[in-house]
Parts: C-alpha cells; structure tokens; sequence
C-alpha cells in the first residue's frame, strides 16, 4: 500500500512538472540573473583597499619621464601645423571645412 501512494505523488508530480516546465524554467534563469546582479552590485559597491591605491597613500611618489615631456611639449597645435593638409590633386579632406 505504502508503494502505490508514492508512485501517485511522483506521477502528480511528474505532471506538474511536465506542464510548467517552462515557466519553471524562466523563474529559474530570471532567479539566476537577479542572484548574478546582486553579488556584482554587491562587488562594485565595496570600497577599494586604500594601501594598495597609490593616490591615497601618502608615502608614495610619483616620478614623470623628462624625455617625454619634452617630446610633448614640442608637439605644434593643429593650427600651426598646416602641412597634413596638402593633399595630392583630386582628393578631398573629410576633416576640413
């Protein structure tokens, strides 16, 4: 007697299943996805480890490469700089006026 109550419940349960399956399924991945957005949001929310982040460690110093501020300060602005703008004959400058 014992066995045939629970065949029955694991039949009404079998058909359950089978017909809301996919409803199961789409509560299951929207379930997933909320879960997945919360620990990111959870993740994002954490403030950094100050030690690790040399703006705010006061100790730290910052040392800039002279070679390449000069390179930079040498750059001419593109108003003084007229000699891209010949272009062979026939051709057009998309970035002029």
């Amino acid at each position: 007697m014992n066995n045939i109550s629970i065949t029955a419940s694991f039949k009404q349960f079998i058909n359950l299943f089978a017909r809301y399956n996919l409803v199961i399924f789409i509560v299951l991945i929207s379930a997933g996805l909320v879960v997945s957005v919360l620990i990111l949001n959870n993740i994002v929310s954490q403030p950094t480890n100050n030690s690790s982040n040399p703006s705010t460690n006061p100790t730290a110093t910052s040392t800039f490469d002279q070679s390449t501020i000069n390179r930079l300060n040498k750059l001419e602005t593109s108003a003084n700089n007229t000699s891209y703008q010949t272009l062979p004959a026939g051709r057009n400058n998309p970035f002029s006026e």
